[in-house]
């Protein structure tokens, strides 16, 4: 049969790193990668073969938009290869609040890391679209990795994304709230942004204005003045869920303070 995720790609650099455009039968979406190519997407760190092999093994499942597709200190019995949609990993505090991570998209392997190290789930995963996805047993993803040798490759992801989060991190505690808000939606864009042929990046963020201020450190009120200065700059275009970055220089310039 036919798998999802053949994937066709363009780069280009961008202050230093390399932003794939990757095409699919579900559209096009940015890849973020560093320098030296490394790109922070487990679909592009494996072979062709690789890749559809995991899907073979494999159950084909589709969720609707706003499912939680596994829940923060549940068993890691499985993981699921996102073909299609795109996810939002939330961590969950004592309280009960809510805070966002990250969006992932097509190419990449959910729960992985609780799978190969048999540690309870360290977040939740929430569909901000409707998403298809392989759901694998914790077993067989096990026996995956290990007959295609991909330890390796698994531990580079993992150090290259707790590298990527720390940099905005530590970013957002020294610049301006303008160039903060700016940093995270650029971080946002590399990760899930559709490019469209007008030269513009949509973002379904699947957020409210709540969840983009919390992940850019800032209260509600001071998100909602940056994003619209912003949008009257027409660096953005704002929707309910849903933003368009119309100038990506621009953002790239503020967002570097």
């Amino acid at each position: 049969r036919g798998y999802p995720g053949r994937l066709r790609r363009r780069d280009h650099t961008r202050h230093g790193k390399i932003i794939s455009s990757v095409t699919s039968s579900y559209g096009t979406a940015l890849r973020v990668s560093d320098a030296s190519g490394d790109e922070v997407n487990f679909r592009h760190l494996v072979s062709d073969a690789a890749w559809n092999d995991l899907l073979h093994r494999g159950q084909r499942r589709r969720y609707a938009r706003a499912t939680w597709l596994f829940h923060q200190g549940e068993s890691p019995d499985f993981v699921i290869a996102l073909t299609d949609g795109i996810v939002k990993i939330v961590q969950l505090a004592g309280d009960g609040t809510e805070t966002p991570l990250a969006l992932r998209g097509q190419g990449e392997v959910l729960g992985e890391i609780g799978v190969l190290l048999d540690k309870p789930r360290s977040a939740s995963v929430k569909s901000v679209s409707e998403c298809v996805g392989y759901v694998l047993p914790a077993h067989a993803f096990r026996g995956y990795i290990d007959r295609h040798g991909l330890n390796p490759t698994v531990y580079r992801l993992t150090v290259q994304r707790m590298h990527e989060n720390e940099q905005l991190r530590t970013a957002l505690t020294r610049l301006s709230p303008q160039a903060r808000m700016a940093r995270v939606i650029e971080y946002l864009a590399t990760e899930v942004g559709e490019s469209a042929d007008d030269g513009t990046v949509v973002l379904r963020l699947g957020m409210s204005r709540d969840e983009l201020a919390a992940m850019a450190s800032m209260s509600r009120s001071s998100a909602m003045a940056v994003l619209r200065e912003l949008h009257d700059a027409r660096v953005l275009e704002l929707g309910r869920e849903r933003l368009v970055v119309r100038d990506s220089a621009a953002l790239t310039k503020l967002s570097e303070g």
